[in-house]
């Protein structure tokens, strides 16, 4: 009483979660899948101790969108879906009123009963961001067909009864899934079929009652986790046998339409039928019945009760169509039932890459997803095996016995050159080759260093021109070779053209040079790290000091360093690559330089004279300066600039009584704001000491200025 007490409160329990899932983040999520919606109010679960969002798919369906509703006290700013194996970003999420977020993602692979983890990124209003799961299962109903009652069977046939079913191997078989105590009846998968083998020991009409399970679970009708599939009847006539049966052992036989050659065919062990004697098969067990084929019993198969015989086929023939009847003349010794089928042949095989249409080029590389094309005769009722792929799925929908359909995943660390294809157990003319892949990837793999960090290219300070105020002693480019096959995205060698140009501050070219066929390769941890072949590889360092004649630590101010690094078209199928372009420039903050100038009409004022001064004439001034550039503009002044030297004034008087001629030190400050790369006409303020009047002096005024 206290067991049954126990679970009754666990089951409460269990349904008390299963009906209002809560969230700490989300006051609900939504799950768009075309028409359908699955939310975390109605379609959360509890499968195996945890939450899972249940919803329903199906093989083609991919796109999704995702709709979040965070509660009112989780104060999420932002949310971002991180992408992962199982699903790819189609759709960054964003923001809608009402405290809305929706975005768009695309799952990879919705295989039956999968289970998948939405991986979140969440900015809350106080700055922290947290890493959050939404755990989300996949699931798709099996679908079994009902079966027509009133088949005839005869006593002790094995009568073979194929049922249309959605995905046969997603069912449990054992031994109890039928109520019937009195025949022998088995359960086994097929291609998109249950086989039910019967046979029937008494005569009568019966009827039993099947009931199967799935192995992996689904939602039922009463939104409940379930692996109940539902149960369907099978009615049939046992009639008594006026006539031996012979069970085949296998259901089929191909045809062969040159009728001298045979095949081998097992029929169960009958003590009347005679060994080393030949028997016809006609349709009908009257005489003057179609000649089906003739069979020559050659021996008994050991101690396994089967005989073996000889069959040469001159019609085909259907188990629907009618009976078998083996005869010994015109006399009916006795029945039996096969099929009688042409041989199946593949005359043709396409694939399409997602994306693609479809192509007779049978490369493929590791990691992709395709879909597969197959032409030929009888491949209803055949069996393919692609020796190494993984995932294969046949689409049922539009498989005919001339076309089918599969697609599949190529394995990301297949070790084989080539998947070959077998029919039936044999293998065929056609293979894929597998391919490495030689797909461009952004330049995130590619570091640059020009100074004391070493950025990835990709990073945002490459986006605008880069004004370097200190020294270059090399750029070098390295590269990050975890980079380039990451996340499970595959991209394989990268093939890159390097330009470097040098212009000087007046933007004339002085030198261009070109390192092409740069070849780059993934390491170890890529998924196919250890299958590249690394002949080629160039993974060094790339110094541009050794290519470049103007060495970097040689380079004069406000020189201007081009890097245009793009991937080489001709190794891509001649499809647009990434390109990246770096622009540095050697900034300078100060210059030092030595002027001659000839200041005219300096007001100038002596400390031993009374007054405001007198007007000069011509001066002469040389002055060692220091001038600021512009750090906006390649290699322009500010208008203003400080220096100090030796003025004389009234330079080109030579009257021997003048007295305004004299020799100054002077500390100037010049404003110049009409200027020439050579010639300018600046305004002087400044002050010194005359050593002829032996006095303090300030001056101002206009002048005259070269620079060399």
């Amino acid at each position: 009483m206290k067991k049954i007490k126990f679970l009754f409160v666990v089951f409460l329990i269990v349904k008390i979660v299963q009906a209002q899932p809560k969230d700490i983040y989300f006051e609900n999520f939504e799950l768009k899948i075309d028409t359908s919606v699955f939310t975390l109010a109605k379609n959360t679960h509890l499968y195996q101790l945890e939450k899972y969002l249940f919803f329903k798919s199906t093989q083609n369906q991919g796109v999704a969108e995702i709709i979040f509703r965070p509660n009112s006290e989780s104060l999420i700013e932002k949310i971002e879906i991180i992408s992962t194996t199982d699903y790819v970003l189609i759709d960054s999420v964003r923001a809608f009123e009402g405290n809305v977020f929706s975005g768009k993602i695309k799952f990879s692979d919705l295989e039956n009963g999968k289970n998948i983890g939405l991986i979140l990124s969440l900015k809350l209003t106080n700055g922290k961001n947290i890493n959050y799961q939404i755990k989300l299962y996949s699931y798709q109903e099996t679908y079994i067909s009902q079966v027509e009652e009133n088949i005839d069977v005869f006593v002790d046939e094995e009568k073979t009864i194929e049922i249309p079913c959605s995905d046969p191997y997603n069912i449990r078989y054992n031994s109890d899934f039928s109520d019937s105590k009195e025949d022998d009846i088995s359960i086994s998968p097929s291609l998109n079929t249950l086989k039910i083998k019967l046979k029937s020991k008494s005569i009568g009409n019966k009827k039993f009652t099947i009931r199967l399970k799935t192995i992996k679970p689904f939602i039922n009708q009463n939104n409940e986790i379930s692996y109940d599939l539902p149960s369907f009847k099978i009615g049939f006539q046992a009639k008594p046998n006026r006539i031996d049966y012979l069970n085949p052992v296998e259901g089929f036989v191909f045809f062969n339409p040159d009728f001298k050659a045979s095949s081998e065919i097992q029929f169960e062990y009958n003590k009347n039928l005679l060994l080393r004697k030949t028997y016809r098969i006609e349709d009908q067990a009257e005489n003057g019945g179609n000649l089906i084929a003739e069979i020559f019993t050659q021996s008994q198969i050991g101690n396994n009760n089967k005989i073996l015989c000889r069959i040469r086929t001159f019609s085909v023939h259907s188990i629907n169509d009618s009976y078998l009847y083996i005869k010994d003349g015109d006399k009916t010794r006795f029945m039996s039932n096969f099929n009688i089928t042409e041989k199946p042949r593949l005359d043709e095989m396409n694939i399409m890459h997602e994306g693609e249409d479809w192509t007779n080029n049978l490369a493929v590389s590791p990691g992709e997803t395709i879909e597969v094309r197959l032409k030929g005769k009888g491949l209803q009722s055949s069996h393919f095996k692609f020796d190494g792929a993984e995932k294969i799925i046949l689409d049922s929908s539009r498989l005919t016995d001339e076309v089918a359909f599969f697609t599949m995943k190529i394995p990301q660390n297949i070790p084989k050159k080539k998947i070959n294809v077998f029919m039936n157990k044999e293998g065929s003319a056609y293979s894929l080759m597998i391919k490495e892949f030689q797909k461009t990837t952004n330049f995130d793999f590619v570091m640059v260093n020009y100074g004391d960090k070493t950025l990835p290219l990709t990073h945002a300070i490459f986006d605008k021109p880069i004004f370097y105020d200190k020294s270059i002693k090399d750029i070098n480019l390295n590269f990050d070779l975890s980079k380039i096959d990451e996340n499970g995205k595959i991209h394989g060698k990268q093939y890159l053209n390097i330009e470097v140009k040098l212009l000087n501050s007046r933007n004339d070219l002085i030198e261009i040079q070109n390192i092409n066929h740069v070849v780059v390769c993934p390491n170890e941890t890529s998924p196919r790290g250890s299958f590249y072949d690394f002949k080629d590889c160039n993974n060094q360092t790339i110094s541009l000091n050794d290519v470049l004649v103007h060495k970097t630590y040689s380079l004069e101010p406000f020189t201007q360093v081009y890097i245009t690094i793009t991937h080489d078209a001709q190794k891509y199928g001649n499809a647009t690559g990434f390109a990246r372009k770096i622009k540095l420039i050697l900034k300078r903050k100060v210059s030092f330089d030595l002027q001659v100038s000839f200041p005219a009409g300096l007001l100038l004022k002596k400390f031993n004279e009374p007054g405001y001064g007198n007007l000069s004439g011509i001066s002469i001034a040389f002055i060692a300066q220091m001038s600021f550039y512009d750090g906006e503009r390649v290699n322009k002044f500010k208008p203003y600039n400080f220096g100090a030297g030796f003025i004389a004034l009234d330079a080109f008087n030579y009257s021997e009584n003048s007295k305004s001629r004299d020799l100054g030190i002077v500390v100037l400050a010049t404003l110049i704001p009409i200027q020439s790369a050579k010639l300018s006409f600046p305004l002087y303020l400044g002050g010194g000491y005359l050593l002829r009047n032996a006095t303090p002096f300030i001056l101002f005024g206009p002048g005259l200025r070269f620079n060399f």
